[in-house]
């Protein structure tokens, strides 16, 4: 009698830059699961080539596809930045030729949609994609404090007026951060990301962002109210405590269950260094601020 075994369905690892492609990639060995890493040139970095691993330009859908088929992966996971392309970036192969027409148009529309239609892509081939957080769920932020730091009154106030306005640029597929400082829009997160909108607080004026001795004003970054919530959830670090902190923010506050926290353990480490606090908000919240 022959006894069949469900072995764990290869993944493929759709990989960007920073540490969370190889977070997932250990988090599935760990669970029993065979990987396949297809990094993005000019945004994944070298480690990644001490797993099985394929490389590949931007705009070369053929060969992605190719690599994760060949590979043998049933399911993908997309993880990392990159720098949005432009037009310029783009080298087709003859497949990437055939979808340039769907990209472009999607291009015009914002990051999400770009996004989507690579998801769309992948599954109208036989890939399934799923969200980081199914292989390593820690990575979802959490409900309440990381941190020892707590906001005040007046900043859970700045909280929800930056709730606001993060959901009315991410109605527009335009970004998913917003920093708000004593009821006062200071930036709005664009293209660049998350670190170029908290440099320009940075170079404002001390008294329009806190100080040192006293810091204020929150950085909040939640889901696109359509967001494919499988890809390219809003993400902070210990790079972005780092970044709120020179930008003399309070803290840091994200959506519960849609947000990913990279390295949870060091981003509690250093928001307590340097005085700052992270809070996840429940998701009916994003409901209450709209009021």
């Amino acid at each position: 009698m022959t006894v069949s075994i469900d072995r764990p369905r290869k993944l493929g690892i759709a990989a960007g830059g920073g540490p969370l492609p190889l977070a997932v990639a250990e988090a599935a060995l760990a669970a029993g699961r065979e990987i396949f890493i297809v990094g993005v040139r000019g945004a994944a970095g070298p480690a990644i080539e001490r797993y099985p691993h394929g490389w590949v330009r931007v705009g070369a859908m053929g060969r992605f596809l190719r690599l994760f088929k060949q590979a043998g992966c049933d399911d993908v996971v997309i993880i990392g930045p990159m720098t949005r392309p432009t037009l310029r970036d783009i080298l087709p192969d003859f497949q990437g030729l055939l979808l340039l027409p769907r990209f472009i148009k999607r291009m015009k529309t914002g990051d999400d949609a770009l996004l989507r239609g690579v998801v769309e892509f992948l599954e109208e081939n036989g890939i399934r994609v799923i969200g980081a957080e199914t292989v390593l769920p820690s990575l979802l932020a959490s409900e309440g404090l990381l941190s020892k730091a707590a906001p005040s009154p007046s900043q859970e106030a700045d909280i929800d007026a930056a709730i606001r306005a993060a959901q009315e640029i991410g109605a527009r597929d335009i970004g998913q951060g917003a920093v708000v400082c004593r009821g006062s829009v200071l930036a709005l997160e664009d293209v660049k990301g998350t670190d170029a909108m908290l440099g320009r607080v940075a170079a404002m004026p001390a008294e329009g962002r806190g100080s040192e001795v006293a810091r204020d004003g929150v950085l909040v970054k939640l889901p696109k109210p359509a967001q494919e919530r499988r890809v390219d959830l809003p993400t902070i670090g210990v790079r972005t405590v780092e970044r709120a902190a020179e930008a003399g923010l309070a803290g840091i506050a994200v959506e519960a269950g849609g947000a990913i926290v990279a390295d949870a353990e060091g981003v509690a480490r250093k928001a307590d260094e340097l005085g700052l606090f992270v809070l996840g908000f429940p998701h009916s919240r994003t409901h209450g601020a709209r009021s």
